[in-house]
């Protein structure tokens, strides 16, 4: 198990930011080469893969890793060998408002949603939590006041899904169960909740700072422009999905605060951040970020949008995430603003999936590009109910009844044109349908 200081953790977070990219990309690389030792030395799995990776490897020298094999791996791939797959699942499973133990002793552990597959549990030890709890606070906090980080003073709400292992609920619990004496400023809401319940439940509270996903932050946002929610906050948070610059621009509209996007997954961390800014930027002296294109080649800094993404995280020493590939679809530049130097990141999101209507099949991405620039359609879901039924859902400035039916006229139009004159869209009041695992809102669904 690797430790840190705090101090420690701050000082090399704050140095880090602000280095040169020569001297940056050279720490970054001294971070690798002390990691893959490392792990070389205490995972079996990885020191079979890495048997014949030269001494002076480079980083596309490193093999590239997958869920699916390192979760049939799991006991060989982790460098602690009192972890166990089946224990470490066990502990993520647990009630954590009975149980808040650390595993061994000396971990948290965590889970991805399992929404494209098994779940995978991640374990993570005090040199990734304090390295990784120090660049939200100082890299996506930027422009709020950090006295804001005071839980005893301020009231902070977080939108998420209440699942066990979770990574946001995990630290949402962490937190209460780190100032039980202010646990009464902190409020866990079910995404799963209608809009309604959760606009009553903040008004009653009255929170300073918020979080939650886009999905859910940009229809409070409507809200709060409509009147119905009326909080005053001085920052608030997204991770999880997209955020674009039209709904951070609509966020700082209705609220009126610093907002930050966080873009993190459960298996690397605080991938890129906000720095109260519309733009993402990579936190690249502690995670390395690959665009690949199909054939699982780096494309490096450029336009061309990538087909996937490797992941390394250089400061997971218990679970070592190296090169591991995530089909998320981005683009790398570097930075040209005031706000950050270090390198942005562009995301369109995962890779849109198929849908069939009407025995034709298509990518769904042709009518979300239709509804992205609609006007006053803030965001939106295709439901299909039938096979020649598909459901526009949508939050709306202004009314959904003015919004929606011409829209609903322009898909079946637009589909029409690709030979499918059959195809049905109606529009529908319903509230968004979240992921189920992981409380997300997907943008189709088939019922």
């Amino acid at each position: 198990m690797k430790t840190i200081e705090l101090e420690e953790a701050r000082r090399l977070v704050a140095e880090g930011g602000k280095l040169p990219e020569a001297e940056r990309l050279k720490l970054q690389q001294q971070r690798l080469r002390e990691l893959v030792e490392y792990t070389r030395a205490h995972s079996p799995y990885f020191a079979k893969l890495y048997a014949n990776i030269p001494d002076d490897f480079k980083l596309t020298d490193l093999p590239i890793t997958e869920k699916p094999t390192l979760l049939a791996h799991y006991d060989d791939w982790v460098t602690d060998r009192r972890l166990h797959l089946q224990d470490v699942l066990n502990y993520v499973n647990r009630d954590p408002l009975k149980d808040q133990s650390r595993l061994l002793g000396d971990y948290t552990a965590l889970r991805t949603s399992g929404s494209t597959g098994n779940p995978l549990p991640m374990v993570r030890d005090d040199y990734h939590n304090k390295i990784h709890g120090q660049l939200l606070a100082q890299r996506l906090l930027t422009g709020a006041d950090p006295d804001m980080m005071n839980i005893s003073k301020h009231r902070r709400a977080s939108i998420i899904h209440l699942s066990n292992g979770a990574s946001s609920y995990g630290a949402f619990l962490r937190m209460k169960a780190a100032h039980p004496e202010s646990a009464d400023n902190l409020l866990g809401i079910s995404v799963l909740e209608s809009v309604d319940t959760i606009v009553a439940r903040l008004n009653d509270f009255q929170p300073e700072s918020m979080a939650g996903y886009p999905s859910m932050m940009v229809q409070l946002a409507v809200e709060q422009l409509q009147g119905r929610l009326h909080i005053s906050l001085k920052h608030l948070v997204t991770s999880a999905e997209m955020l674009s610059e039209k709904n951070h621009a609509l966020l700082k509209q209705a609220f009126q605060c610093p907002v930050g996007n966080n873009y993190c997954m459960t298996e690397g961390g605080e991938i890129a951040m906000t720095h109260d800014c519309p733009h993402l930027h990579i936190n690249d002296d502690w995670i390395i970020v690959e665009p690949v294109n199909k054939d699982m080649q780096p494309l490096g800094m450029s336009d061309e949008w990538s087909d996937g993404i490797l992941v390394t995280d250089l400061s997971n020493y218990v679970q070592p995430i190296i090169r591991y590939y995530v089909s998320d679809v981005i683009r790398i530049k570097p930075s040209t603003f005031d706000c950050c130097q270090l390198p942005i990141m562009e995301i369109k999101g995962r890779t849109f999936s198929n849908y069939t209507i009407c025995g034709k099949t298509f990518n769904i991405v042709g009518i979300f590009a239709k509804s992205e620039v609609w006007p006053d359609l803030v965001s939106f879901q295709f439901v299909q109910t039938d096979s020649e039924t598909i459901e526009v859902r949508g939050v709306c400035k202004s009314a959904p009844e003015q919004v929606l039916p011409p829209l609903c006229k322009h898909l079946k139009d637009f589909l029409a044109q690709q030979g499918c004159p059959d195809a049905r869209f109606v529009w529908s009041a319903e509230p968004f349908i979240p992921n189920k695992q992981g409380g997300k809102i997907p943008i189709y669904v088939k019922l």
